[in-house]
């Protein structure tokens, strides 16, 4: 497989699933990302470049790499003799696909292209009540992809599928087009629009809305795209001479609708009666697939992944090649998206993600600063705060063109790679005098907090020391501290949670980190500060914050208890003016601050500032800690049976902690940093509507 992305895992999930299949190589631009993946997933051997993979003994290559490389990849492949799967889409032009199949069917080689939703089951029951003609002549399709892509919120903005106003239709086109060619056969495109722009931090338009339409030999369709947030909604609706039927793609839930009776009085008890027994039969059904496949820990276990898991197992079983995934087929679907783009006016996708400069304003001085973590919500604050201050200001990050775009315009300097790698972090570091290590993980079990956390901080502290840095300001938590009980006071002074065996993986990470730094202050002089700012709000933090309550959607929520207790709240400029202050603060080597405000707001209050700014009605729903540990209990006594590898041991402490029912005080940070955060409530309530307003545009 080449391609060390997301989709990497779901591949690698549904061939393992396969008998006589070996993974035998995987490969990427980065070496270090497919070593990882090589030893993550089990592949024989792990390669850097396209020459090398072409050279190997494997017999079919997945490629996963960005669509704007798909049909070069694909070539080099098939020019040495090996089968190829692509991922959608397969290539960005019509005409290159048909170069490409053409070129496979020369070298007597296979070529698929994954259109993983034609293989779901639901789809698969539906499309032969089609082709068996049981719905009669179908003269109209509807498809709607209604669902938010979190890219357009949260980035890489500079990502392939945001580089070109036409790309996005090349990227979730595919899903829906296949459906129409798929059942309506070939297709016109009689009109195509692109609404509801936005405007990236890369300059780049993108388009959230798109509607289209056209016809067959046969009938109409239409197609409906939004990547708002919201209700996820995507559907397939079919209409026919003798019946109509619906799939709901993203759950794999399917029904026949047909006239039950034809008395009028009758007719719409009958029909609803059907559609109620066929989704009660169908949900009890996908409930058992899912839990049998969740319990023996094979692909499966959602919709997606069972998607993704037929598709492959039916082209490594055929010896010819599925309609669905034939080279032609892609071909037609790019064709259709070419056809799209241009009636909508949106011109050609990019050939390459957007070249994005790098910050060009002469640096005053060299480097004193180091922020690791800086492209983050509260990193992005921190440097712009430093760089108003005067100071010059270097950052570590693994992606060197996300931070030209976050940092664009400001006088910095740009390191890229891994605070983990000892040669990185010496070279960050040369004449650095004050480091923030702001850096954290999201890891689904200990291992991978191990791994991406507390063993990369080791390293970085390491290197600090060696550098001689005069100050090392590291990030942790409130999450880490016993926070349960409203007789608790937590100040600058508390120490974590004694219990913390007991608490979440995140929040023993960063107490780990803490401690691995405490002591090597102690032992070797690191000039150590930790800050633990609270649950930070602002411009850039999504509204739906999980120190605040639990989001089952943007309009129901449920608390971490009853809602009621002040929470401690802070603004991310406060969170960045304290933490810049800590660059030059007397007395404040070895110690902790807190970064809270005064406890000013309840959960309830939060949701009710929220509801203002969003427009919408939010309900609210309590939940006490015992009921949310019951739930994760039931759920991890399953994992642990089956020895999942991210299962854990719930503890009813850690969900009681959730709540922060201790009252919260930083007045000796105030004072030992001269630092004043938003202390009334109206500041902070404008701030969390003027942030939910934000997120309606």
């Amino acid at each position: 497989m080449i391609g060390a992305g997301y989709i990497l895992k779901s591949h690698v999930a549904a061939v393992s699933e396969l008998e006589q299949t070996v993974l035998h190589a995987v490969a990427d631009i980065s070496e270090s990302r497919a070593r990882l993946a090589a030893h993550r997933f089990g592949f024989e051997r792990a390669y850097s470049s396209v020459e090398q993979l072409a050279q190997s003994e494997c017999d079919v290559v997945h490629v996963l790499v960005p669509p704007s490389s798909h049909i070069a990849v694909a070539e080099a492949m098939l020019r040495a003799g090996k089968s190829v799967f692509l991922e959608k889409p397969m290539g960005l032009s019509g005409d290159e696909c048909r170069r490409l199949a053409s070129f496979a069917a020369e070298q007597g080689c296979r070529i698929g292209v994954n259109h993983n939703f034609l293989f779901l089951p639901g789809y698969e029951e539906v499309r032969s009540f089609v082709l068996d003609g049981a719905l009669g002549r179908i003269d109209h399709l509807s498809c709607s992809w209604l669902y938010e892509l979190p890219q357009i919120r949260n980035g890489p903005a500079n990502a392939w599928m945001l580089s070109a106003p036409a790309n996005l239709i090349y990227e979730l086109g595919p899903h829906i087009a296949a459906f129409v060619l798929d059942i309506m056969g070939d297709v016109e495109v009689t009109g195509a629009s692109a609404g509801d722009s936005l405007q990236l931090a890369t300059g780049q338009t993108v388009y959230r809305s798109w509607n289209i339409h056209g016809r067959s030999s046969s009938g109409t369709f239409t197609l409906s795209i939004s990547t708002r947030p919201g209700q996820p909604d995507r559907y397939l609706r079919l209409r026919g001479a003798g019946g109509s039927a619906q799939v709901d793609f993203g759950r794999d839930i399917h029904w026949i609708e047909g006239t039950q009776s034809t008395n009028p009085i009758f007719d719409a008890l009958a029909m609803s009666r059907s559609i109620a027994r066929q989704l009660r039969s169908g949900a009890r059904k996908d409930l058992v697939r899912r839990f049998r496949a969740a319990i023996g820990k094979r692909a499966g276990s959602t919709s997606f992944d069972e998607s993704m898991l037929r598709s492959i197992s039916v082209f490594y079983s055929l010896a010819g090649v599925d309609s669905r995934h034939d080279g032609e087929f892609g071909a037609k679907v790019i064709e259709l998206c070419d056809a799209i783009a241009r009636a909508s006016n949106t011109g050609s996708p990019s050939t390459g993600p957007i070249c994005v400069p790098e910050p060009v304003p002469e640096i005053r001085d060299p480097a004193r600063v180091l922020v690791v973590g800086g492209s983050g919500f509260i990193g992005r604050k921190l440097v712009a705060k430093l760089v108003d201050k005067g100071q010059s200001v270097r950052v570590l990050t693994r992606s060197r063109a996300s931070a030209a775009i976050a940092f664009a315009g400001l006088p910095i300097e740009i390191h890229e790679g891994s605070h983990g790698d000892p040669a990185t972090a010496k070279a960050a570091l040369v004449g650095i005098e004050t480091v923030y290590h702001l850096a954290k993980c999201e890891g689904k079990n200990w291992a991978d907090y191990e791994r991406d956390d507390i063993e990369p901080t080791g390293v970085l502290a390491d290197a600090a020391i060696a550098a001689g840095v005069k100050r090392f300001v590291y990030t942790g938590t409130i999450d880490s501290y016993a926070s349960h009980s409203s007789e608790l006071r937590i100040t600058a002074d508390t120490p974590l949670d004694p219990k913390m065996h007991r608490r979440n993986f995140y929040a023993r990470s960063k107490a780990r980190c803490e401690s691995l730094l405490q002591d090597l202050s102690v032992k070797r002089g690191l000039p150590l500060i930790i800050a633990r700012p609270g649950i930070v709000i602002g411009s850039g933090a999504p509204v739906a914050h999980v120190g605040v309550a639990h989001f089952d959607t943007a309009t129901n929520v449920r608390f971490w208890g009853d809602g009621e207790n002040k929470l401690p709240l802070v603004l991310v400029d406060d969170v960045a003016d304290a933490l810049a202050a800590a660059l030059e603060a007397p007395n404040v080597v070895g110690r902790c601050v807190l970064i809270t405000s005064c406890p000013l707001l309840s959960a309830r209050e939060y949701i009710a500032a929220a509801s203002a700014g969003s427009g919408s009605k939010i309900s609210v729903a309590n939940q006490p800690p015992w009921r949310w540990w019951i739930g994760d209990l039931v759920k991890e006594l399953v994992k642990n049976a089956i020895r999942h590898p991210n299962r854990r041991w719930p503890s009813l402490h850690d969900w009681r902690c959730r709540t922060h029912r201790a009252v919260y005080d930083s007045t000796s940070t105030r004072l030992a940093l001269n630092w004043s955060p938003a202390s009334n409530r109206e500041t902070l309530v404008n701030c969390i509507y003027e942030a939910a307003r934000a997120e309606m545009k």
